[in-house]
């Protein structure tokens, strides 16, 4: 009887443990391509931009971008963008949308940006996947 109730044990722990490694496989680990990206807006008048279309895009290497997702700020010029990032994407990056918005593009010409976590120099602006990454950026004018 106890030789049964064993048997019975380890086959239910070894059936757990395939389903707990198939699932780890298969999605990279619970949460852990779950992206967070957040920020602000200003203008160079340090004043808050409202209705700024943000969005967060693929990177990879001879590979087109692909949008994961996209955001408008909030009249305190906040944004807030979590996304799940497949594995078929070895990068991702965040931007502001130009073309949507002509109003937008007559009065706005470019951006600066400034990464909270650190000083950030080359190409704006990668975002780390299964983190939180910050940018702020700030509207120039025309």
């Amino acid at each position: 009887m106890k030789l049964k109730q064993t048997q019975g044990l380890l086959l239910t722990f070894y059936i757990s443990l395939i389903i707990l490694c198939l699932t780890e496989c298969q999605l990279g680990g619970p949460g852990k391509r779950v992206t967070t990206v957040t920020g602000r807006v200003i203008d160079e008048a340090q004043q808050p931009v409202d209705s700024v279309l943000i969005f967060v895009s693929s990177t990879g290497f001879a590979r087109p971008s692909v949008n994961l997702g996209e955001t408008y700020t909030d009249k305190e010029g906040n944004y807030q963008l979590v996304f799940d990032v497949s594995k078929d994407f070895d990068g991702v990056t965040v931007g502001i949308s130009f073309n949507r918005s002509i109003a937008f593009s007559n009065k706005y010409k470019d951006y600066s940006y400034n990464k909270r976590e650190s000083n950030t120099e080359g190409t704006c602006c990668p975002v780390r996947i299964g983190a939180k990454t910050s940018y702020d950026f700030t509207l120039l004018f025309r």
